[in-house]
C-alpha cells in the first residue's frame, strides 16, 4: 500500500493564518459567542476553530456571509435529520455514490456513478440525494488527523439521459453546499461522452464559481488519474479494465468494494486538543519569562531615570574607624550606596586630588566607569522595591530564565 504524501499547508488553515484572517476568525467567534447557533452532534466531531475557519475559507473570509453560512449549516442539518441516519443508510458500491480508498495524499475518495441512479418520483430523488449527503459525511469522518478535505471521482461510464435527474442533482448541490463548506478538494469526471457535455453545461449554472474551478474533465483517459490516485488503487484498476469494452461487456468486470467505515474523527479532535494545549503552554511559558524580566527590572527602577552617565572616584582611605571618601556634592552622587555612606561619615579628609593620588598606599583613583553596571550591582537605595528584590526568582522554574 502506497504511503500518503504530505499535503502542503493551505492559506487560512489552523497552522497558516495571516493577521487579517486571524482577526476575521476572532470576530466570527465573538459574534457566535454573543448569539450561538443551533447545536448539532457534528459540532463535537470537529474542533470549533477548524469548523469556523472552514466556513470563512469557503466565503473568502467574509465574516457576515460566513456567519450566515454557519447558521444555515445547523438549520439544514436539522431539516434533513442527519442525526437520525444509521450505518445502513450509507450507500454501497452498487449505488450512485460510495467511499473507496484514498488518494495519494490520504484524502478519502468518493466515487459517483450516475449510471446507477434510478428514481421513482420526486420524493425518491430527494431521499437518495440526502443519503448521498450522509455518505459524504461518513467519508469526512474517515479523514485522518490534519486532513480536512475529500476528493470526488465522477464516472459517467454507462450513464444516459434517463439517469440525469434534475431534482436529485439540485437537492444534492443544495445540501452539500451548506453541509460541507470547503470540504471538496477536487472533482474529476471520467468516461465523458460528448452527449454528457450538454448536461454538464446545464449543471454548471447550479454550482458556485469556486466549485467549478475544482472540476476537471478527463474524457476517457483513465491514466490521467495516476497523478491523483495510487497505481494500486482498486478503482483505478477497475477503470483500466473497462478500457475498450462495450457497456454490456463491462458488466462482467466486478466493481471495487466500498471501504469499510472506520471513524477517525476522535483521533483528529484529540490531535487538535493536544496541539492547542501545547500552544497555550508555550504562551504561558513566554508570559512567565516576561514577568520575571519585568520584576527584575522593576527592582532597579530607582536607577532607571538617569540619562547621563556619571562616574565617581573610587578612593578608599582608612583613618581610624571610618572610611573617608573624596568629597562629592550630594546631588552628584552616582550611586545610592555612596549616598547612604556619606550620611554615616563625620570627618572628610580635605586634600588636593593630586596629593591624594600620589600618596603611597593611601588610595587609588580608577578610570571613570559607566554608572549602570556598578549601580545595578550594588544599588541599595530606599527607592528600590524590597519585595521585588527578595522575590524576583521565588517560585520561578529555572527553565523560565531561558537556560
Amino acid at each position: 500500500m502506497t504511503r500518503p504524501q504530505k499535503l502542503l499547508p493551505r492559506s487560512g488553515t489552523v497552522s497558516n493564518l495571516t493577521d487579517s484572517q486571524q482577526q476575521c476568525y476572532v470576530e466570527l467567534d465573538r459574534l457566535l459567542a454573543a448569539e450561538p447557533d443551533l447545536y448539532v452532534k457534528q459540532h463535537a466531531h470537529e474542533s470549533r476553530r477548524r469548523r469556523l475557519l472552514r466556513h470563512l475559507r469557503a466565503w473568502q473570509f467574509d465574516v457576515q456571509v460566513a456567519l450566515q453560512n454557519v447558521r444555515d449549516h445547523s438549520a439544514i442539518w436539522k431539516e434533513i435529520g442527519m442525526d437520525h441516519f444509521a450505518d445502513q443508510d450509507e450507500l454501497r458500491e452498487s449505488d450512485v455514490m460510495f467511499a473507496c480508498g484514498e488518494d495519494l495524499w490520504g484524502r478519502t475518495l468518493v466515487i459517483s456513478r450516475p449510471a446507477a441512479l434510478v428514481t421513482k418520483d420526486r420524493q425518491d430523488a430527494i431521499k437518495i440525494a440526502r443519503r448521498c449527503a450522509w455518505t459524504i459525511h461518513r467519508a469526512v469522518e474517515r479523514l485522518s488527523p490534519g486532513v480536512e478535505q475529500f476528493v470526488v471521482l465522477v464516472d459517467l461510464h454507462g450513464a444516459s439521459r434517463r439517469n440525469m435527474d434534475r431534482i436529485f442533482f439540485q437537492e444534492l448541490v443544495h445540501c452539500c453546499g451548506l453541509l460541507f463548506p470547503d470540504r471538496m478538494a477536487a472533482c474529476t469526471i471520467v468516461n465523458v461522452h460528448w452527449t454528457m457535455l450538454v448536461f454538464w453545461t446545464a449543471w454548471q449554472a447550479m454550482l458556485s464559481s469556486r466549485t467549478r474551478e475544482k472540476v476537471r474533465v478527463c474524457g476517457y483517459d483513465a491514466k490521467a488519474l495516476g497523478a491523483v490516485l495510487p497505481t494500486d488503487h482498486p478503482y483505478l484498476q477497475y477503470l483500466l479494465a473497462l478500457k475498450g469494452l462495450s457497456v454490456s461487456d463491462s458488466l462482467a468486470v466486478p466493481l471495487p468494494c466500498a471501504t469499510p467505515f472506520v471513524p477517525r474523527w476522535r483521533e483528529a479532535v484529540e490531535a487538535d486538543r493536544a496541539a492547542t494545549s501545547e500552544v497555550l503552554c508555550q504562551e504561558a511559558h513566554q508570559q512567565k519569562a516576561t514577568g520575571v524580566l519585568s520584576v527584575f527590572l522593576r527592582s532597579y527602577a530607582c536607577c532607571s531615570g538617569r540619562d547621563e552617565v556619571e562616574t565617581i572616584p573610587a578612593v578608599n582611605l582608612q583613618a581610624g574607624k571610618q572610611e573617608p571618601f573624596w568629597p562629592v556634592k550630594q546631588d552628584k552622587l552616582a550611586t545610592s550606596s555612596v549616598r547612604l555612606r556619606t550620611k554615616k561619615q563625620e570627618p572628610v579628609l580635605h586634600m588636593p586630588r593630586d596629593q591624594l593620588a600620589s600618596s603611597p598606599g593611601r588610595g587609588k583613583i580608577r578610570e571613570p566607569q559607566p554608572w549602570w553596571r556598578r549601580g545595578l550591582r550594588i544599588c541599595r537605595c530606599p527607592k528600590r522595591d524590597l519585595e521585588a528584590k527578595h522575590g524576583v526568582f521565588h517560585g520561578i522554574p529555572y527553565e523560565a530564565l531561558g537556560s
